[in-house]
């Protein structure tokens, strides 16, 4: 598991995508290539096959060190072109593999920061899922002071009963001045 300090980027979702897809199409390629390498193998095996054979019928038939020699001559030419294709080929198997390798170390970093990523996110829920109660008692608190202080500074102040839209006035008879509020 990847250090829990160290901070990674989250892939996004279309990043994993294109990066599965990456990977579906290295898969598939080397299917592929797979199946052109047993043919040309099976290609292989016949070649030798039908030489052997040709040998076998030239030994009986004339001098076998004349025609052992041809025939060698002629299996090297038959077989240059198609061991030259299978050089080719396992150069390309070892590119292949070093590249599928680099890609799947990617991919294996890659899920390393996306999983992290989830497991901190899930702490931090975690964190919140406690703290909750708190948040909801000092929510509760401050409505209930403001249920109680609001309307005694509205009531109390002539600035905030102006920006209310109410008028202060004073009463003629008791002289107490009140925040009123006309409708019309």
């Amino acid at each position: 598991m990847p250090n829990a300090d160290s901070a990674r980027p989250a892939l996004s979702d279309a990043a994993l995508r294109e990066t599965l897809d990456l990977l579906g199409t290295v898969v598939a390629n080397m299917a592929g290539k797979l199946d052109r390498h047993g043919q040309i193998l099976a290609d292989v095996q016949k070649a030798a096959t039908e030489g052997r054979d040709a040998a076998q019928g030239a030994k009986a038939h004339s001098d076998p060190q004349r025609y052992g020699r041809h025939i060698g001559q002629e299996l090297d030419k038959a077989l240059d072109a198609t061991l030259d294709r299978l050089k080719t080929l396992q150069s390309g198997f070892a590119t292949d593999r070093q590249e599928t390798r680099r890609s799947l170390e990617t991919l294996v970093r890659q899920e390393e920061a996306v999983l992290q990523h989830l497991w901190d996110d899930l702490e931090e829920a975690g964190r919140w899922k406690q703290r909750i109660p708190f948040i909801a008692i000092f929510a509760l608190v401050v409505a209930l002071g403001l249920t109680i202080g609001l309307p005694r500074f509205l009531a109390g102040n002539s600035t905030a009963c102006a920006v209310l839209g109410g008028e202060w006035l004073g009463g003629p008879e008791t002289g107490k001045e009140a925040c009123v509020f006309y409708v019309g």
